[in-house]
């Protein structure tokens, strides 16, 4: 389990693109468009749209705004 990104609620994140689909999902299950999230975080529509689509080089400032603004959090597992 090196290398991986625990998301509070159990799941394993392991690459940009599971963390993009899992910040898709949430943001889909909060019920909010990508507008909508990127006002509410402070980010561009186009970033939150490379986030969700797994774009490897994603500012990591921008992307804990963004968990933030879901009520997420990250940690490191050893």
């Amino acid at each position: 389990m090196q290398n991986d990104f625990i998301i509070p609620n159990g799941n394993i994140i392991n690459s940009a693109q599971a963390l993009g689909s899992f910040v898709r999902d949430k943001r889909k299950k909060d019920q909010l468009t990508q507008i909508e999230l990127a006002e509410l975080t402070g980010v561009g529509v186009r970033f939150l749209s490379e986030l969700e689509n797994g774009k490897p080089s994603v500012q990591l400032d921008k992307v804990l705004l963004v968990l933030a603004g879901l009520g997420l959090k990250i940690g490191i597992a050893q």
